[in-house]
């Protein structure tokens, strides 16, 4: 999966005679080990013989910067460039058809816009800096929707600040789209049900698509063939139990899980420090992580002390090592306890200010003898 591409270029001849560059992008803009560099390069070359470029779409989004290297080579081009929305085109890949000369969207396609979004980890200069980024990357895309739709920069901000999902017709009439065609049947990708559970708010009509069967298999020619008697097979041995298959879900997905998780546990300043500490590796290991940090947090909530659980949490500690720590804390900041009786100081042969003097030697004496004379 490292190195798999995420489009396909080929040149073709349309119905009229006339050198077409068809470009279709059916999965995550970059992301593979294949950037917008070498797909810039294969467009090149085929384009350079062609009269219009073609760009079927059907993708959840991808790499903001490899999607703007896309539509600014796109939107070089000499010749016409057609962009067909074939299914879903959100996020980055919605920026690569706004370079189209004429949009084109089946009935039943949808577009969606929003912010650029991304994990950022590091000091405060390095989060200011990726913020500066972020912003200078959603100015960009704004110039974009706006060149092709004609919208105000105050609609358009509104509408990616709501993540705002388009139908053709809603598309058509914010002037996104230029043509809607017949409906066509609509076929997800194999990671696209990973990649939607970045997205807020994605429709229904997505959901069933990308919950649905896809495409239906081919028909068998023989399926109605009459059936041949063969003669009773020997029965074949019992097959051993197949190995369970781990599905590794995109480091997108499995980022935006931990965000959503954190929020909701009210652990969102834990966050980046679970990335971190789990490399993203799997949902098992995240979710692990999860909970030590919810149990991190009941103690320090329990000690009093729930500005430490970040720390704790970066520090990679788990819940026991947390209670010593908690406990050395606590028990430091009480006032030390001695029940041993402390001798009260005084200067020899006079009594101590407030106290009751006992009774003097001399007065001891004198009535014992005052005894032994009554008697």
């Amino acid at each position: 999966m490292k190195n798999r591409k995420w489009w396909d270029i080929r040149a073709m001849t349309n119905a009229q005679g006339a050198a077409v560059a068809e470009i279709r992008i059916y999965d995550e803009i970059g992301f593979w080990g294949t950037d917008a560099k070498t797909f810039i390069a294969q467009l090149d070359a085929a384009a350079a013989s062609a009269t219009e470029v073609i760009v079927a779409v059907n993708s959840p989004g991808g790499d903001v910067f490899d999607a703007f290297a896309i539509y600014n080579a796109l939107r070089r081009y000499a010749g016409k460039v057609t962009a067909r929305v074939d299914g879903v085109a959100a996020s980055a890949a919605g920026l690569v058809v706004m370079a189209g000369d004429q949009v084109v969207m089946p009935e039943n396609a949808m577009l969606m816009i929003h912010n650029p979004w991304t994990i950022a980890l590091g000091s405060a200069a390095d989060l200011r800096s990726t913020a500066d980024m972020m912003d200078k990357a959603r100015d960009g895309i704004l110039a974009a929707y706006r060149r092709k739709s004609g919208q105000t920069d105050e609609e358009l901000t509104a509408m990616m600040d709501a993540e705002t999902w388009l139908t053709a017709l809603e598309a058509q009439s914010l002037g996104f789209c230029d043509v809607i065609e017949e409906p066509v049947r609509l076929a997800a990708s194999s990671n696209a049900a990973g990649l939607l559970a970045r997205f807020r708010h994605p429709p229904e009509p997505v959901q069933a698509l990308v919950e649905g069967d896809g495409d239906a298999p081919p028909v068998d020619p023989r399926a109605h063939e009459p059936p041949v008697e063969d003669p009773p097979a020997p029965t074949p041995p019992e097959p051993a139990p197949p190995e369970p298959v781990t599905t590794q879900e995109e480091p997108g997905v499995l980022a935006a899980h931990v965000f959503n998780a954190c929020r909701a546990a009210n652990l969102s300043m834990c966050a980046e420090s679970i990335v971190t500490l789990t490399a993203l590796k799997d949902r098992t290991t995240i979710d692990a992580a999860i909970r030590n940090a919810a149990d991190i947090a009941g103690l320090c909530l329990a000690a009093k002390l729930p500005e430490l659980t970040a720390q704790f949490v970066g520090d990679g500690l788990n819940p026991d090592q947390v209670r010593a720590r908690l406990f050395d804390r606590v028990t430091q900041s009480q006032p030390r306890v001695n029940n041993r009786q402390q001798p009260v100081p005084h200067e020899a042969g006079r009594s101590v200010q407030g106290a009751t003097p006992g009774p003097k030697a001399s007065s001891i004496y004198a009535a014992r003898r005052g005894v032994a004379k009554s008697l």
